[in-house]
């Protein structure tokens, strides 16, 4: 009975120590770029097709949450597509999501600001409006030319969209191109 009692206790204890961990990197991420609000398939959809992705381009989603982008660029368009977040449980569940697709998708547990994008022919972005001038000089900085970037809901600053696509409501899709020298 004494050791089930100390069992119960450390299986509670390591509940409220993961519950505890989930929160805090829920909080960071929302601290950091954006509070987990998740984008509809039908909406990833018209931004991979606006941005005119095709197979065997590279493909990135900053802040990708759970992975639906990522997925929907790899088995839809063919697109070598990674995702980048640090909020753990939406990371966890966007490589459960890519393990039971069977996508070749590949999710990093990393900082958006941290992600190399230098290869990318498509970025795709949801983030806080706050922290999209700190992107947009990213993004300005790390893509070659020629470079699509689409952002969902909110303009980056100091760039001008080549198209605005009406998504629902007052809800849009920005698609940006990277011209000149890009870096």
């Amino acid at each position: 009975m004494l050791a089930l009692t100390i069992t119960a206790y450390a299986v509670g204890i390591v509940l409220l120590g993961c519950g505890s961990a989930i929160l805090l990197s829920m909080q960071i991420a929302r601290k950091s770029a954006a509070p987990f609000f998740p984008s509809a398939k039908s909406t990833v959809r018209l931004a991979l097709a606006a941005a005119d992705l095709r197979p065997g381009e590279s493909f990135y989603d900053l802040g990708a949450g759970t992975g639906a982008s990522i997925v929907v660029a790899d088995r839809e368009f063919g697109a070598r597509a990674i995702g980048s977040e640090i909020s753990i449980l939406p990371y966890l569940l966007a490589k459960i999501r890519i393990f039971l697709s069977r996508s070749k998708a590949k999710m990093r547990f990393e900082d958006l600001f941290n992600e190399d994008v230098r290869d990318a022919d498509v970025v795709f972005c949801f983030l806080a409006e706050r922290v999209l001038g700190r992107v947009a000089e990213k993004l300005r900085k790390e893509l070659k030319p020629g470079a699509r970037i689409v952002s969902y809901a909110f303009t980056l600053p100091g760039m001008v969209p080549e198209r605005t696509i009406p998504v629902h409501g007052a809800w849009k899709l920005y698609l940006y191109r990277i011209s000149g020298t890009g870096r």
